[in-house]
């Protein structure tokens, strides 16, 4: 099999190096192609994601990264899995990525040459500048003159903001949206389009896709994925909260959303990869300001945003086509800090529902014992896969879901007299 060197070979080995470390790679079926993302063959893990004629047909883990790629071939069951949708059915579709930063992770010259690197021939790249003043984007960039990036600067900090920013700027028919530490398969974005394609215009919402590790190096990056990580299965979804068309039912299984949908709808997808008609953006609106990164609610504009647009009647479908790699956070402070966020964010997002919905409240009440019983303390959910996970993470979370009504309030106050969002 041919094979590309690890495209993250450039980046300083973590300061946490974990001795259950992975080779992360994925490998194409039908042509032979290995890509490894990070790690080498003297791992003591794999994982590989197997895919074939641009669809994805395998997540397989392996002990020991010896003969990886054709170990994971032998596991991968033969044939191609069904879609909803034809391949490079929406290829005519003009659509527009929008990517927010501060400038200062050092992947974003990757990121962006993996959206510049997209195999859709209609597209635009906006990536929103945070932090404008201090000139990093820029910088960063400055080796890309390709006509179809363009930089816009939003200096009011926040991530909801920046992807306001990018709502107004976009001029596709589709709006995508991911990070700048993550890098998108070079059939992300047409594989979003597939599916917006396999239906009549409007009447899909949002698409979503998988987020994989990158890189697994660092024990905090590991204890993320014992954890739960970001949506990734395997099977098409579709999400809504009435019963969809008979085109949009053939795209995916019903979604189960768990205790909390549709209040909460971290199963829909993640900000990482998501795309949003149309339709989706008028029925958006746009990112609650109060809500994400930049904010003391730290997360939940993304899971905000997805239950908008079902509320609006519109289905969301997840496609496990959409692959992106994602670089968690390599360092323990940092993994911290994001779990004590998914927790603000969880709670800020449940009361903005219920503000906005207030007869919803009864319902949310009475599905309290089933959340309890997930988030108890010894529950997979909340310590993980792994058994050295630290029970600090689950503290962490708990602690932040306790605060998080409170921090959304205050964010909300400190609004400039007249701003809506």
């Amino acid at each position: 099999m041919d094979r590309t060197q690890a495209l993250l070979r450039d980046l300083p080995a973590p300061e946490d190096p974990d001795p259950q470390r992975s080779l992360v790679a994925v490998v194409d079926r039908d042509t032979g192609e290995v890509t490894v993302l990070s790690g080498d063959e003297d791992a003591a893990r794999a994982e590989v994601l197997v895919r074939g004629r641009g669809r994805t047909l395998a997540h397989v883990p392996l002990d020991g990264a010896r003969g990886f790629a054709e170990r994971a071939v032998a596991e991968t069951p033969p044939g191609l899995p069904s879609r909803g949708w034809r391949l490079d059915g929406g290829r005519d579709l003009p659509a527009t990525i929008v990517l927010c930063t501060l400038g200062k992770n050092p992947l974003l010259p990757l990121a962006v040459r993996a959206v510049l690197g997209q195999s859709h021939p209609h597209l635009e790249l906006i990536v929103v500048d945070n932090n404008p003043s201090s000139g990093d984007v820029p910088r960063l960039l400055a080796g890309y003159r390709d006509p179809r990036l363009r930089i816009i600067p939003e200096p009011r900090p926040g991530l909801s903001r920046a992807r306001n920013r990018g709502l107004q700027e976009a001029t596709g028919e589709v709006v995508a949206f991911t990070d700048d530490d993550a890098l998108p398969d070079p059939r992300w974005l047409g594989s979003l389009l597939d599916v917006f394609a396999a239906a009549p215009a409007g009447e899909i919402g949002a698409v979503t896709g998988p987020a994989f590790a990158a890189e697994l190096l660092s024990r905090p990056q590991r204890f993320f994925e014992s954890r739960g990580g970001f949506p990734r299965g395997l099977t098409p979804v579709v999400w809504s909260l009435t019963p969809p068309g008979a085109r949009i039912a053939e795209l995916g299984e019903p979604g189960e959303g768990g205790p909390l949908f549709p209040f909460a709808t971290a199963r829909v997808g993640a900000g990482v990869s998501m795309a949003f008609s149309r339709a989706g953006v008028a029925a958006l609106g746009h990112f609650d300001e109060s809500l994400g990164a930049g904010t003391r609610t730290r997360g939940g504009e993304d899971l905000d945003a997805f239950a908008r647009v079902l509320r609006a009647g519109l289905p969301i479908v997840y496609t496990p086509d959409a692959v992106v790699h994602h670089v968690h956070r390599r360092d323990m402070a940092g993994l911290q800090a994001q779990i004590h966020g998914n927790g603000t964010g969880m709670a800020a997002l449940l009361l903005t529902a219920v503000l906005r919905h207030p007869g919803e409240l009864p319902r949310l009440l009475r599905r309290i014992p089933a959340v309890l019983a997930r988030v108890a303390p010894g529950t997979e959910r909340m310590q993980g896969r792994d058994e050295d996970v630290p029970a600090a993470l689950s503290r962490a979370e708990i602690r932040g879901f306790l605060q998080g009504p409170f921090l959304y309030l205050r964010e909300r106050l400190r609004r400039p007299a007249g701003d809506g969002r």
